[in-house]
């Protein structure tokens, strides 16, 4: 099995907001768009994390959540930054190659379920846990949401159900990730690939590379990358 994270993994993420040590494809760009008051309330929720003020990640998903609807994030508005997010250069290619009959993709994101469904929709890939999913009103408004608790070391529950499903053993997958809260999952992947990575991931991975082609790369010395 090979799980993969999504936002600056499959997805391009822009820089990091100022004052903050993660990224984001989605989160952060709805800061920015809502504006500087946003974008100064979102980094003071990052600061708090740091600081350990909340109780887990389910919460500082809620806080992020209420400056969401507090500066009125409107649904076009957020389909927009889905759709218009780009792709990794060489996701699509890397997705063709995989052979799934010798490797079950799962996509295992703290973002949002919109992005995931996208990636599975153009990859495509079955199986995957998203963060968050926004219920958006007649009014264009956010009416509901739902979460799931599939970021740093919540990630690895969501992984041990695939396993159990395929019948999988815990030494039977790898991990492709980008980011510094992908740090817990590495180091307890029996592999994992850093990919274009924050540096305290690619310190606890067992493979770095800067582009898809590398993934493979490493992926193929398994046999589970086809010819071109």
């Amino acid at each position: 099995m090979l799980v993969f994270d999504v936002e600056g993994t499959l997805f391009d993420s822009g820089a990091a907001l100022p004052g903050t040590q993660l990224t984001s494809t989605i989160w952060q760009a709805i800061a920015r768009a809502l504006g500087p008051e946003a974008v100064e309330e979102e980094v003071a929720t990052h600061e708090r994390w740091n600081a350990g003020e909340y109780a887990s990640y389910l919460d500082w998903m809620r806080e992020t959540i209420e400056i969401h609807i507090r500066h009125r994030l409107m649904e076009d508005d957020f389909r927009g930054l889905v759709e218009s997010a780009p792709l990794k250069e060489g996701a699509l290619e890397f997705f063709t190659r995989l052979d799934k009959e010798k490797a079950i993709p799962v996509l295992v994101s703290g973002g949002f379920r919109a992005l995931t469904d996208r990636a599975q929709r153009e990859l495509p890939i079955r199986h995957a846990f998203a963060a968050c999913d926004y219920f958006f009103g007649d009014s264009g408004e956010i009416t509901g949401y739902n979460l799931l608790p599939c970021d740093f070391d919540g990630k690895i529950d969501f992984i041990r159900l695939m396993l159990n499903e395929y019948h999988l053993t815990f030494e039977d997958w790898a991990f492709v990730g980008d980011g510094k809260n992908d740090v817990p999952i590495a180091t307890r992947a029996p592999m994992s690939i850093a990919y274009a990575a924050h540096p305290d991931l690619v310190e606890a991975s067992t493979h770095a590379t800067s582009s898809f082609d590398g993934v493979g790369d490493l992926l193929a010395q398994y046999g589970l990358i086809g010819e071109d």
